[in-house]
């Protein structure tokens, strides 16, 4: 089991609903021994509403504020999962690039669409595939990109695990590790 990395930087997954950034931060903090936190549980834990109210009420700039005060108040090897849209904000992805090592975990609009389900999914599969779109480059500055296509979230997490002993702090240079869904098993690094 690959052990912790003397790196004291946070470890923050971001990319689109249906990546598995929940599962595989889960596991990755088992497997690092560091703790777990999910932005979009902090927002709601402080705000005291869902998030769906927080936008319906106040609106995105104010969610985001909530977002950005939940990542300043990160101390220690923390894991991550950021809500899809956090590392779109222009000074979360600053803050993060320079505080954290961002992982992108890439998952293909098809492979989103098994996980979330078919049939009545069509209009939220078109809507995904619009804010794609609209946010993979910003996900492409992230410090790692991996493709989780076909890979079981343990797999994944042990991936992460293997490119933070690699390379325990992040770089200025990103590195771009792909997996094809046909022939990863489960248990595929």
């Amino acid at each position: 089991m690959p052990r912790a990395s003397a790196d004291a930087r946070p470890v923050a997954l971001t990319g689109m609903m249906a990546a598995g950034k929940s599962t595989v931060a889960a596991h990755l903090g088992r497997l690092l021994r560091r703790p777990v936190v999910s932005t979009d549980a902090e927002v709601e834990r402080r705000a005291g509403k869902p998030i769906a109210r927080i936008f319906a009420e106040e609106g995105e700039p104010a969610f985001r504020a909530l977002e950005r005060e939940v990542l300043a108040g990160l101390a220690g090897p923390a894991v991550v999962d950021l809500g899809g849209g956090a590392f779109c904000d222009a000074e979360t992805q600053a803050r993060l690039l320079e505080t954290a090592t961002v992982v992108f975990l890439d998952v293909s609009a098809a492979e989103a669409a098994r996980r979330l389900g078919g049939g009545e999914g069509r209009p939220l599969a078109k809507r995904w595939e619009e804010l794609l779109a609209a946010r993979l480059p910003l996900y492409r500055r992230a410090h790692h990109t991996l493709r989780v296509d076909g890979l079981a979230a343990e797999a994944v997490a042990r991936r992460i695990a293997e490119l933070l002993a690699a390379a325990p702090s992040a770089g200025s240079s990103a590195s771009e590790v792909e997996r094809e869904a046909g022939g990863a098993g489960e248990d595929s690094p």
